[in-house]
């Protein structure tokens, strides 16, 4: 009798577009974010090594080394990508005058005193002027700094004129090969560290926000099913049949488990998706210089961190954890007359999933106090989120199977209240104390 009812609400579910619309969309967005992220970024960066940059150059010192260096961004400015303009001016405020007329990208101003510090070996000042036509998060990314490497550049080799030594040798002395040795994982990854952390920062703070979303994602969705349920007076019928409370309490669980285990799976597949698309976009460059073993740092090492007894452990947290929420939500849904009510109860409870799991996916594993990061992995809708962060960042606690039990337990404990609610006497008594909690 049981089956035909799980079958019911499985079917029931995903008839259903606001159930099953949510986890379609979180699975679509994901990697359309990693597109609307890393593109551009992406064309920031090939802006700002491929792209013509405007350079205006202000004689303030008047020496051989500034008349030199003039003459230098003219003739070989054009190897960095620079056009080279010559402001004859003396006055800040005209001297941006007139490169915002000539759409100048910026101006270097050659500081007095300029040649006198070459001659003396010692550093030249110049004063940069960067025209920013628009604040945004990559402006400036295209200008200044391609045109100040090219400064560098000329200097050096003037102050290493005559002694045999080349300037690559001197900005680049060592050739580093990185290995980055996790204390908590023990293993060795080479590779930039850079661009190592930066793969596995991104994957440990998304796969928690993905945990949250999933989280959120269940509880409205058992919820609105219960509800339905109330609205259209078909709880009433379930309870009149000649089955245990606890039965039609663990079909609809099993129903709604099922569900949110495919949307959870979809979830899964549209982040690494994302991580993907969003890798090959943060690869530098054709142009951009970068030894292979930093190209490597990213989703290779991401699965060998994920690898092994952690993806287990991740898998039942998140089984206790959708029992959990789906018996949340219908404690809800079977406690609120209509779909209304339990759209408005379960919104305070998403922020609970939230704001904790804002808090773990942002803090270092390390400063969190050890009572409170019991907590966070003893509590269902937290376990996986902090167990996730610390399974791509850091290190699981030893006591890993103790707090999955545990959770389990919390788990067993909502299912059993709620299959004590599972009354047509107890649930009419409290839906009439909370209508008149509202009308007061």
């Amino acid at each position: 009798m049981i089956g035909p009812l799980i079958l019911k609400e499985f079917k029931d579910l995903m008839r259903d577009p606001r159930i099953w619309v949510p986890f379609v969309i979180t699975a679509l967005i994901l990697p359309v974010i990693g597109l609307v992220i890393g593109g551009p970024i992406r064309g920031a960066m090939e802006e700002a090594i491929r792209g013509k940059v405007k350079v205006g150059l202000v004689d303030s010192d008047g020496g051989n080394e500034s008349r030199a260096l003039i003459s230098w961004f003219f003739s070989e400015g054009i190897g960095y990508g620079l056009n080279t303009t010559l402001i004859d001016s003396k006055n800040r405020d005209e001297i941006i005058d007139i490169a915002s007329d000539l759409g100048l990208d910026l101006v270097i101003v050659i500081e007095e005193g300029f040649t006198e510090s070459i001659i003396r070996g010692l550093p030249a000042k110049v004063t940069v002027i960067n025209l920013l036509r628009e604040i945004s998060f990559l402006s400036g990314a295209t200008s200044g700094v391609r045109a100040v490497n090219a400064l560098k550049d000329y200097l050096g080799r003037r102050l290493l004129r005559g002694t045999g030594v080349r300037l690559e040798v001197v900005k680049n002395p060592v050739v580093a090969e990185y290995l980055n040795y996790l204390e908590s994982k023990g293993i060795i990854l080479r590779g930039d560290p850079g661009t190592l952390m930066g793969s596995l920062g991104m994957a440990s703070f998304f796969l928690p926000l993905i945990l949250m979303i999933i989280s959120v994602t269940v509880i409205q969705m058992s919820a609105t099913s219960m509800a339905v349920e109330n609205e259209e007076r078909t709880l009433e019928t379930l309870l009149t049949f000649p089955i245990s409370r606890l039965g039609i309490l663990g079909a609809k669980l099993l129903g709604a488990f099922s569900v949110s285990m495919i949307g959870s799976i979809f979830n899964f597949i549209g982040f690494i998706a994302y991580f993907y698309i969003f890798s090959f976009y943060m690869s530098p460059p054709s142009s951009m210089p970068l030894r292979a073993d930093a190209e490597e740092a990213g989703m290779n090492t991401l699965f060998l961190l994920i690898s092994g007894p952690g993806i287990s452990y991740i898998f039942v947290s998140m089984v206790a954890t959708l029992l959990f929420m789906a018996s949340l939500g219908i404690m809800i849904g079977a406690l609120s007359r209509d779909v209304r009510i339990a759209s408005t109860l379960t919104g305070p409870l998403s922020m609970a999933v939230f704001i904790p799991g804002y808090y773990v996916a942002f803090v270092s594993s390390g400063s969190i106090h050890p009572i409170l990061r019991t907590l966070f992995y003893v509590i269902p809708f937290t376990q996986p989120v902090i167990m996730s962060r610390d399974l791509v960042a850091a290190k699981l606690p030893i006591e890993t199977p103790v707090y999955l039990l545990a959770s389990f337990i919390m788990s067993l404990c909502v299912i059993y209240v709620t299959a004590k609610l599972f009354s047509l006497e107890t649930l009419s008594n409290i839906q009439r104390k909370l209508s008149r909690i509202r009308r007061r």
